[in-house]
């Protein structure tokens, strides 16, 4: 009498588990969505605190940080406060340091990451103009990887849904 309740209560686990494992991975192409549209954002508030409000790199970088939500308002926060700081390293190594810090925790890919890595270019060593420029073309990289991010999430998030329930399913059946 026993033993059926134990395959059961281990199939119910194992269905649990391989659903809860497709519907982490789509999750998680909706989360690099979301963080990338964010990052968007991110630099059009840092256009316009660099060029309307002429604010200073860790200033700006502070500016935009109060302004976004979680979890870009940590990297921009990270960069302001070693900034302001007087760390001795120049503002690309900074904001190097700080997407290092950010990026475990995202669900950027290494690809989104070099987009970021790219802005970085210019912070800090050349006129307001250079450095409106780098953010120009960081937007534009931006804006391609978002649009291969929405694409990828469409094609792909019920395929994890479906393949976390299937493989669950198959699994479950073998163990029977």
């Amino acid at each position: 009498m026993l033993m059926p309740v134990c395959k059961i209560a281990g199939a119910l686990c194992v269905m649990a588990a391989a659903l809860l494992f497709g519907e982490s991975k789509a999750r998680a192409l909706s989360r690099r969505v979301e963080e990338l549209e964010q990052f968007q954002r991110s630099l059009k508030l840092l256009v316009v605190e660099i060029s309307f409000g002429r604010a200073l790199l860790p200033y700006a970088f502070e500016t935009v940080a109060r302004r976004l939500g979680p979890p870009l308002d940590r990297l921009y926060g990270l960069a302001a406060a070693r900034l302001l700081a007087g760390d001795e390293r120049s503002a690309r190594e900074i904001w190097e340091a700080a997407l290092e810090e950010f990026h475990p925790r995202s669900a950027l890919t290494a690809g989104d990451r070099e987009i970021f890595s790219g802005l970085g270019i210019s912070l800090g060593i050349s006129a307001q103009e250079g450095q409106l420029k780098q953010i120009g073309l960081t937007l534009q990289h931006l804006e391609i990887a978002l649009e291969e991010a929405r694409t990828g999430r469409q094609r792909n998030e019920k395929m994890w849904r479906y393949l976390g329930f299937a493989g669950g399913a198959a699994l479950v059946i073998l163990l029977l």
